[in-house]
């Protein structure tokens, strides 16, 4: 009798859970059981501090790799036709070469409720929209930067010229990314770095080995970045926004400088994969990152701009005027990444180099 009573019981409080969780707009973590999202991202944009929100609204947990580079990202999620991954956050540089690859699905953006909320010049951006639709959402964006031991350089550097000064020989890193040459394009003064003609990638390659003897290391990733600054092994490098807020916090003496007019940058869209088995769940976790608080902790961990008006709202105008997201001045000042048409050279023109 009383193991009747305990299972009508539990059977009522299962229900009252499943009437709340259809209140609220989410499935109740139990009925979502073995739920799981994987992913193949930038450092910092799945952490805990934000990422298990989106859990204990929906029951689905987030499996995230972390890629040090957009050619390691493409590699990785074109394994297995792109049945390993249900999303990933790509930027401008790799999203035409999925796209072409027939690993993502179009954007149904009838599915976001947070969409009409992207900036309006975000939606359908060049770097993620083709033959008229979206294949992406934007979510984040951001310049590459000159980061900075403001202890060891001194005074504050005003450009890029810096890395070139034989008193910090063997004390700078750079990306390991064969995008990188698109920066040293800038420095040498050409129009568009992402369309270089064979003469113009080897005055590329003459600087960049005039700049190789002061390269230290070469980094991957944010987190190897920052250990770099703090063993003392580099105090200059050119790097993501993520490291300076990641050495910020660590109360090292890190500071960060914008080279007015020669900036390259990323537009990053979280995109779903052709042959995911979660497309429900990918679209949750979309419109999850583009509301106010998904916006606010992919800010608050990597530094990074926002892209959508609830993340204006969630950070406040004070800290939206600092991240240029109340005119996205900054947004149109970089030449963010896009899709390079001889890009088989510039790879070994890079491998040149870093050897």
């Amino acid at each position: 009798m009383l193991d009747r009573l305990f299972s009508i019981l539990l059977i009522g409080l299962t229900s009252l859970l499943g009437l709340v969780g259809s209140f609220w707009g989410f499935t109740p973590p139990a009925q979502a059981a073995g739920c799981t999202l994987t992913a193949i991202v930038w450092e910092g944009y799945t952490d805990a501090s934000f990422t298990e929100k989106f859990t204990e609204a929906t029951g689905c947990t987030i499996k995230a790799t972390y890629a040090g580079s957009s050619d390691e990202m493409f590699a990785k999620f074109r394994t297995g036709g792109g049945r390993n991954y249900d999303l990933i956050s790509a930027s401008g540089d790799i999203t035409e070469r999925l796209y072409k690859a027939g690993l993502v699905l179009p954007l149904d953006s009838s599915k976001l409720t947070n969409y009409n909320a992207v900036f309006p010049s975000f939606q359908n951006g060049k770097w993620n929209s083709f033959d008229g639709k979206p294949y992406g959402a934007t979510f984040a964006w951001g310049p590459n930067v000159l980061l900075y031991n403001t202890k060891e350089v001194k005074p504050s550097p005003q450009d890029w010229n810096i890395l070139f000064n034989p008193k910090y020989a063997g004390k700078i890193t750079l990306p390991d990314n064969p995008i990188t040459i698109a920066d040293v394009a800038l420095w040498l003064g050409f129009s568009d770095p992402y369309d270089l003609s064979d003469e113009q990638l080897q005055q590329v390659k003459a600087k960049l080995l005039q700049l190789r003897p002061q390269v230290r290391k070469f980094w991957t990733t944010g987190g190897e970045l920052a250990n770099l600054f703090q063993s003392g092994e580099v105090v200059l490098a050119h790097a993501w926004p993520l490291t300076y807020t990641q050495l910020k916090e660590a109360g090292f003496p890190i500071a960060s400088a914008i080279p007015k007019g020669k900036l390259t940058g990323w537009t990053d869209s979280w995109m779903i994969s052709k042959n995911s088995a979660n497309i429900d769940a990918a679209y949750k976790w979309i419109d999850f990152i583009l509301s106010g608080e998904g916006q606010k902790g992919v800010m608050e961990v990597t530094g990074y701009s926002g892209a959508t008006s609830l993340g204006v709202e969630a950070i406040g105008a004070v800290k939206a005027k600092e991240l240029f997201m109340d005119d996205l001045s900054l947004h149109q000042e970089i030449n963010m990444w896009q899709s390079v048409k001889n890009y088989d050279r510039w790879v070994e023109v890079w491998n040149e180099i870093r050897s």
